[in-house]
């Protein structure tokens, strides 16, 4: 198709019943969009050639009559057939869930007469379903992702030779008064030859195009965070150890004092407990606790004077009824219908609420210092959008929602250039491309929220959980709650969050040294390509393995679990040229290293040998 994608058909609408096909050669172009005009309704598509063979669309939709349009129904922000041929497969994830499933690969033929169709769960857009999907048969591999933060809904139909994709909402039939608009789901589509090279494909170009380190240049970097809110604050859960004066400012610095201790941790988050009632009551509250007497400016110059970010917590969609905001503008405010739920959802489709959120947001990021705004979103919307739905104005709401949403966070960035945003909603819940070309998953699913148990193995969980991203995302980030080396390389990337006893008073920072500067020594080959050494799998009796290689320069991270026999396994690792010598660097479970010079052809086969079980090994190359 993409020899002729501007002359295809590649999105559209019902507009009262009649059908309204997208094909860009037939509409006017501008310099960055094409335009129609159907009645008095302005179609723009913006249209984006991402690189040969990867393109990226969505539409909006513009009211400029004097009068109500007539229902616009069946919005697919992409309406494309493409060729396929032979033995086809479709691949995704499961979205996040905070469980062992938490981004698991999915996989089904794609044989003729089959139809997959997939939506997420509550109106967060990686909640269960998950954004980005691939189909591979004998003519070539096509990525694809969707741009939209709420409740997307695709089919995806094969036809013989031909396969036929309808991506748009779960919910749309509305009408726009005059001068409203709304905007369709966004698609990327991303084509090459084989699986494992479009992938790296369209992974190299989600960075390079549309990250923030496309914004940021080659200095770009994920945080290395000291985030001790899952030990300390009283969440009721087993494995918390609550102090009672961790949720002050004297707590806190005292805290910004031992990140200092660990050397190479250049960030402190303060997650959920600086606003007054506390999490999760609090919610809905911009005023500090009475513990926080002088407000968070102290904590960000005492981060900063050590060299350090300061991160905040934010949850600006989801209000307490008890809260200030919901006692000053009940209005604002959507409600699932439930009488035991003491929650609301803000409506920032509201043009005044958003103002006022928008103008509240800018003067706590300037007044505190904030480097990094967390922002997350503990309750899934969709019921409260279809509960407040005007009759004739279906999926309106959600529309309105989510473009201000979009918005709120490019003036935020706008306002402050440096700024950088985390991406949290319960976790993983909304890593459509749309937020993640504004923002980045520092926590990218609450299994974070756990150290490793028998009940909950979260060292497997989250190896998984970096095969499986890593295939589409540039960037993301999870927690660790030790240094040992098998939990702690389980859970790094070119970032981490560790919720260590750094309150403790046997504390003194010297076990995260050898970690941290593992880490920091391997950051920037993330933005090489990634290459899984093995299936993610939950079982405790193999072995699991990646590579990252960035021109020919590398590392990759093995894994024995807990039961798994063999203490040596060979790996065929990727993009070694047989021609050249290599110094390899071998790190073991003490962070005990050997460094040696090997032939390419013997590195290319490598065999890993571990000697323990529920131990891990970590191997570096580079040419000599």
């Amino acid at each position: 198709m993409f020899e002729t994608i501007r002359s295809q058909k590649i999105a559209g609408f019902r507009l009262g019943g009649e059908r309204v096909d997208i094909v860009p050669s037939e509409m006017t172009k501008s310099a960055d969009s094409y335009s129609k005009k159907v009645g008095d309704l302005t179609v723009i598509l913006h249209f984006e050639e991402l690189a040969p063979d990867c393109y990226r669309w969505h539409l909006i939709l513009r009211n400029t009559g004097k009068t109500r349009t007539a229902q616009i129904t069946e919005l697919y922000g992409a309406d494309i057939h493409f060729a396929v041929s032979g033995e086809a497969k479709w691949e995704s994830l499961f979205g996040d869930n905070w469980t062992e499933n938490s981004f698991k690969p999915l996989s089904a033929d794609f044989s003729d007469m089959t139809v997959i169709e997939r939506e997420p769960a509550d109106g967060r857009s990686s909640r269960e379903g998950f954004p980005y999907f691939d189909v591979t048969s004998d003519l070539g591999c096509m990525v694809f992702a969707i741009g939209w933060s709420g409740q997307w809904k695709y089919k995806l139909r094969r036809m013989g030779d031909t396969a036929l994709l309808k991506l748009g909402f779960a919910d749309c039939d509305m009408y726009l008064d005059p001068g409203e608009s709304i905007r369709s789901a966004g698609a990327i589509v991303c084509g090459g030859r084989t699986l494992t090279e479009t992938r790296q494909k369209f992974r190299r170009i989600f960075r390079e195009k549309l990250s923030p380190y496309a914004k940021r240049g080659a200095g770009f970097t994920l945080p290395i965070s000291l985030q001790t809110f899952d030990r300390y604050f009283p969440t009721g859960q087993p494995w918390a150890t609550p102090d009672p004066t961790w949720a002050t400012e004297e707590g806190q610095l005292r805290c910004i004092e031992c990140a200092k201790k660990c050397g190479l941790i250049n960030n402190y988050w303060l997650d959920a407990a600086w606003f007054r009632d506390g999490f999760p009551h609090g919610v809905g509250n911009y005023t500090c606790e009475k513990t926080f007497p002088r407000g968070l400016a102290p904590l960000s110059k005492a981060a900063h004077s050590l060299g350090m970010t300061f991160m905040l917590w934010f949850e600006v969609e989801r209000v307490n009824i008890n809260s200030d905001t919901a006692k000053e503008h009940p209005e604002w405010l959507l409600w699932n219908g439930d009488p035991e739920n003491p929650y609301r959802i803000f409506n920032i489709g509201n043009e005044e609420a958003y103002r006022r959120l928008r103008d509240t947001l800018v003067d706590m990021v300037q007044k505190s210092g904030i480097d990094i705004f967390r922002l997350d979103f503990n309750r899934g919307p969709l019921l409260y959008w279809r509960r407040h739905e005007e009759p004739g104005r279906k999926g309106y709401l959600e529309n309105k929602h989510i473009t201000n949403l979009y918005r709120l966070w490019d003036e935020l960035l706008r306002e402050f250039p440096g700024l950088l945003i985390d991406n949290c909603a319960g976790g993983g819940g909304r890593l459509d491309y749309e937020l993640l070309s504004r923002s980045v998953p520092l926590w990218r699913s609450d299994s974070g929220c756990y150290p490793v148990s028998e009940e909950h193995p979260t060292d497997i969980w989250h190896q998984n959980q970096t095969i499986g991203l890593t295939r589409y995302l540039p960037y993301h980030s999870t927690c660790s709650w030790t240094t040992e080396a098998y939990t702690f390389r389980s859970s790094s990337t070119m970032g981490i969050a560790l919720d260590l006893d750094v309150m403790n008073d046997a504390f003194d920072g010297e076990s995260t040294k050898a970690p941290l500067s593992e880490l920091h020594s391997l950051r920037h080959l993330w933005n090489g390509d990634f290459y899984p050494l093995t299936e993610a799998t939950l079982r405790d009796d193999v072995w699991c393995a990646y590579q990252l290689d960035l021109e020919g320069n590398g590392f990759a991270a093995f894994f024995r679990r807990e039961n798994a026999e063999s203490s040596e396994m060979t790996f065929t690792l990727n993009n070694i040229d047989t021609d050249k010598d290599y110094e390899i660097t071998l790190s073991d479970e003490n962070y005990e290293k050997t460094v040696k010079v090997v032939k390419g052809k013997d590195l290319a086969s490598f065999t890993a040998h571990i000697p323990e079980a529920k131990q891990s090994l970590l191997l570096t190359y580079k040419t000599v």
